[in-house]
């Protein structure tokens, strides 16, 4: 859950669609299994936070570990339990159906796994628990996966975006659609599997926001919002209408993963920012960017963004904005 939903009748991590679609992401799920095969030695304790289906733990087992803790707290609780036992772990795997900010550990651990990666990482709203998780729970010296997370910007032309925008602004129905326009680019769009930016849909340089160093956070930082200032280079003629943002991990030494445009497609799909209107761009420009992302409660984080091209104001954008507007 990204943009927050005020209480919501079930989570969105209760729905076995979207474990389905975790684990059949071939580039995701293979690049946390060799982390874990590299990392987790055999007689290991290992704690997986937010496990879900259960499979990093299971993957976890069957590398050597001696205990597996797998904490999740909604009811995909029982599809843990249940692969667990199908592939022959339920006794090394236990499964804790519970909220991880409430327990206490029963013992120390060598490893903390856990897929907690939003779009472009903290925006999935689940660092703080990771990092409550390995300050009551890792052993001095332990490992997480991912260790180290950074945050991308870069200028893109999304077409998907641009037809949808295109629509409303044609007065579709005969009907207009101006508060609704205005809503959508004040949206942060999480395109899941439907769609993917190619390395041409870029039109500038990726510049860095920030990274995340999951073993040195402290608590306070994780839960503070992150927030950064960039410069983006354009190189070429071209038209934008939105910011991409995305992450790369070093899952574990020599184990990566990267989401971004022109990177193999993942479940993550793309995130984008949009633009009011497209900006024509050439080369030289240089093009700055504001990305503000803060947790929210009781869940899931409030984005916000802005670009000033070159002797330009800034153009802001701001989601939480229009969802207090609606609830006021």
């Amino acid at each position: 859950m990204r943009t927050p939903i005020r209480n919501p009748p079930d989570p969105m991590y209760a729905e076995f669609e979207v474990h389905r679609t975790m684990i059949c992401d071939r580039v995701r799920t293979g690049a946390f299994r060799r982390a874990i095969e590299s990392v987790v030695r055999p007689g290991d304790i290992v704690l997986d936070v937010g496990a879900g289906s259960g499979i990093l733990s299971v993957f976890a087992a069957r590398a050597g570990a001696a205990r597996v803790y797998a904490v999740e707290r909604t009811s995909a609780a029982v599809l843990a339990q249940e692969l667990a036992a199908a592939n022959g772990v339920a006794e090394i795997v236990q499964v804790i159906h519970g909220d991880l900010m409430d327990l206490e550990p029963p013992e120390r651990v060598d490893v903390i796994v856990s897929e907690w990666l939003g779009g472009f990482g903290i925006d999935e709203g689940m660092l703080v628990p990771v990092i409550v998780a390995r300050d009551r729970w890792l052993k001095p010296g332990g490992v997480m996966i991912p260790r180290l997370v950074t945050a991308w910007a870069a200028l893109v032309h999304d077409r998907y975006l641009a037809e949808m925008v295109e629509f409303l602004r044609d007065n579709p129905y005969g009907l207009r659609f101006d508060d609704l326009i205005e809503k959508t680019v004040n949206e942060i769009f999480y395109s899941g599997t439907f769609r993917h930016l190619a390395a041409h849909d870029r039109r500038s340089e990726a510049s860095q926001l920030w990274a995340t160093d999951a073993g040195l956070i402290p608590l306070q930082q994780a839960q503070a919002p992150h927030q950064a200032e960039a410069v983006l280079p354009v190189l070429d003629h071209g038209t934008a209408n939105a910011l991409a943002l995305w992450f790369s991990a070093e899952l574990a030494p020599g184990i990566s993963l990267s989401v971004g445009p022109g990177d193999p497609p993942t479940h993550w799909g793309m995130t984008t920012a949009p633009l009011r209107s497209p900006v024509e761009l050439t080369p030289g420009m240089f093009v700055r960017a504001r990305v503000r992302t803060a947790p929210a409660r009781s869940a899931g984080t409030w984005t916000s963004w802005a670009v000033a091209l070159p002797g330009a104001d800034w153009e802001e954008h701001d989601e939480q904005a229009v969802w207090q507007e609606i609830d006021d």
